[in-house]
């Protein structure tokens, strides 16, 4: 089955974040490649995921239908995330209210209008519970009423037996898979706060997907300056093989990185150093379901 993911882009204030850029594109490509293809996993099927920087929230969508247990749809900007919410209701009306049918398959409990950004809105989506919500990177981020899948009970009585390097990886709000669609932009934003965003909320498992446009900065590489920025967080960078992209979306000038926590090096530096809390609730994936989609992407403008 196809299924076209249509999103609004914006045009008013909202910088960035109302633009679906090729990365994004590339990104979620290469996402639903993994799940078609029979010899590789998909990586996001009964997984907890976090997407930051999600803009239009159209790799949040994505990782949905590609089989994700929880998303949660992050940015740092107020109107960002109401775009983003927006997109997500319309994205869940279209594809599970079609016209001729008498009702949406899917229940929304979403913050009221002036509430706090950082609250969540909840909305079920063929058996993936979507949360979207403001971040700040590196800053905490707190989950209150994502769904625990059982874990707490468990956690709780290990964290009372293990060291903090023990049970790293299964601090608070850590989460399977972590997207990022073309937030290495030094020139808006720096990269220290998006590799911080990563060590908070990677445990020792988790593995995070960054697509990467190369573009100019005079004050130094971003490549080069991410990669040191990891290493001093006990982060791996790999570079997707190009083969490994889907062929109908190449892009020269766009890769795909794979960041996994570097596990020869021990415990990772925010439980060195002490560094920000996280707070509230286990983010951990689920049960497997298949819902695996073929993603035509469209944009209303």
């Amino acid at each position: 089955t196809k299924t076209r993911i249509s999103v609004n882009e914006d045009d008013c204030d909202l910088g960035t974040g109302a633009t679906v850029w090729p990365g994004s594109i590339v990104l979620l490509k290469y996402l639903e490649k993994m799940a078609h293809d029979p010899m590789q996993d998909n990586v996001l099927e009964g997984k907890t995921v976090a997407d930051l920087g999600s803009g239009t929230a159209i790799t949040s969508v994505a990782s949905a239908l590609l089989g994700a247990n929880v998303v949660v749809c992050t940015d740092g900007c107020d109107p960002v995330v109401d775009l983003a919410r927006k997109n997500i209701h319309d994205a869940i009306s279209s594809l599970d209210f079609p016209e001729d049918e008498s009702g949406p398959n899917h229940d929304i409990d979403e913050a009221g209008p002036g509430n706090d950004k950082t609250e969540q809105a909840c909305y079920n989506f063929r058996g993936c519970k979507m949360f979207a919500q403001k971040y700040r990177w590196g800053e905490g981020l707190c989950f209150d009423g994502v769904p625990l899948n059982g874990c707490g009970d468990r956690i709780s009585q290990h964290n009372n037996q293990q060291t903090d390097e023990e049970n790293m990886d299964i601090t608070p709000n850590h989460f399977d898979i972590i997207l990022g669609a073309d937030c290495i932009v030094p020139k808006l934003y720096p990269i220290q706060p998006l590799v911080d965003a990563l060590d908070e909320l990677s445990s020792k498992d988790t593995v995070s997907y960054l697509s990467y446009e190369q573009r100019h900065f005079e004050k130094y590489d971003p490549a080069v300056e991410f990669r040191r920025l990891a290493d001093l967080c006990n982060l791996d960078v790999e570079v997707v093989p190009e083969h490994q992209l889907d062929h109908m979306y190449p892009a020269n000038d766009i890769q795909i990185w794979k960041v996994t926590r570097n596990h020869r090096r021990g415990c990772p530096a925010h439980i060195n150093k002490g560094k920000r809390g996280i707070q509230h609730g286990s983010i951990r994936g689920g049960s497997s379901r298949s819902n695996h989609q073929s993603l035509l992407v469209g944009k209303l403008f």
